[in-house]
């Protein structure tokens, strides 16, 4: 069997892909909710926010996007193992564009958009050697830090600003349970936000799909010892705690919601991603089940795309946007994911895939490559 389809690496990367859609759901629940100024929460709000950008705050989309490069040589050696055309890759891109933009109707913080058109670019690394994609990705973080970086040094020269920006307007349209509304604003406002948003943040994601790209053909060739992944997951701890440190300090006394937080934020996602996913790593190498996550990550689109309708619901049901406390909020999120582990296990003991998998394997194949049993 070609090591590229061993079991044991399915096993991980769909773990790992739960554990960052577990995050995932934790990153845009605020943003879900109505997002608030820090200075505005009670102090139980302000520690969960603390934690959050310690610990959660641009650490899971980096995970994700790291798979979705593993993900791209998975499915092209595929193609290439049975003489397919690459343009079935394409028709794969174009549906999670589609799907992206449908779920902009919903909600301003979608990402499958974003990932489909760097997909595309991904196609122009096909022929590349592992080495160039680490180089171009290499490349792209750093053009990425820089920018990143000029932004801190606006914000510590010139004045800090906030990030979170509360909608009124959308306030105003969940009060009035105005379903209709809603779904025009988004087309009308959130919607060419979602796309402009596209354009900002292509290099860093491009760049992210470009190191899973690498790492899966070099892991391919030769799976990491596990004394490698311990030397990396100690590391990655160390690299992160002096990216902590300011965090914790911005916080305490200065513009939590700002510019020169992000940066550190930004920063310590780049290695405590790297030790969450060695982490990972290890306990799947120590047989440790971790069944849940694997089953969310069988089903990561359907479960993605689910928590969106969820958490719409719930708005419209209560009425409220930009009011619920932030650990209303984290409780939520809670038993959402454990709903989804439920049903997600349930699921897969009767079809190979979850639904909205399954219809994306329709378009990508045809019917004769979509039966769900």
């Amino acid at each position: 069997m070609n090591p590229i389809e061993r079991a044991d690496r399915i096993i991980y990367l769909d773990v790992l892909r739960g554990f960052a859609l577990c995050g995932i759901l934790f990153v845009n629940m605020p943003s879900f909710l109505g997002e608030r100024f820090t200075r505005e929460m009670g102090s139980t709000d302000q520690l969960l926010r603390l934690l959050f950008d310690l610990f959660i705050q641009t650490k899971f989309y980096t995970l994700f996007s790291v798979l979705f490069g593993a993900g791209f040589i998975l499915f092209i050696h595929r193609l290439r193992m049975k003489r397919k055309s690459l343009w079935i890759f394409v028709r794969r891109l174009l549906a999670l564009f589609l799907f992206g933009l449908i779920h902009l109707l919903f909600w301003r913080g979608d990402i499958l958009q974003t990932y489909a058109l760097c997909g595309l670019m991904l196609l122009a690394f096909v022929q590349t050697r592992p080495s160039t994609k680490l180089w171009a990705a290499l490349a792209l973080q750093l053009y990425v830090f820089f920018r990143y970086l000029s932004i801190y040094q606006y914000a510590e020269s010139v004045g800090d600003r906030s990030i979170p920006d509360p909608d009124t307007t959308l306030q105003s349209i969940v009060a009035a349970h105005d379903v209709a509304a809603f779904v025009i604003y988004h087309a009308t406002v959130q919607l060419p936000h979602g796309l402009t948003n596209s354009l900002a943040i292509w290099p860093e994601i491009l760049s992210l799909f470009l190191i899973g790209a690498y790492l899966m053909e070099r892991f391919t060739v030769r799976p990491p010892a596990t004394r490698t992944i311990r030397l990396v997951f100690g590391a990655s701890l160390l690299l992160s705690l002096p990216l902590l440190y300011p965090i914790v300090q911005i916080h305490q006394g200065r513009f939590p919601d700002g510019l020169a937080n992000y940066f550190f934020v930004w920063l310590s996602g780049r290695t405590l991603a790297v030790a969450y996913a060695a982490g990972i790593a290890l306990l799947v190498r120590f047989g440790r089940p971790l069944s849940g996550f694997q089953v969310l990550g069988r089903m990561a689109l359907t479960n993605y795309l689910m928590q969106t309708v969820i958490f719409t619901l719930v708005l419209f049901m209560t009425g409220r946007y930009g009011t619920i406390p932030l650990w209303q909020g984290t409780l939520l999120v809670i038993a959402v994911l454990v709903v989804q582990v439920i049903f997600s296990s349930w699921y897969l003991k009767r079809y190979r895939q979850g639904p909205v998998e399954t219809f994306w394997r329709t378009v990508t194949y045809g019917r004769k490559k979509s039966r769900n049993t």
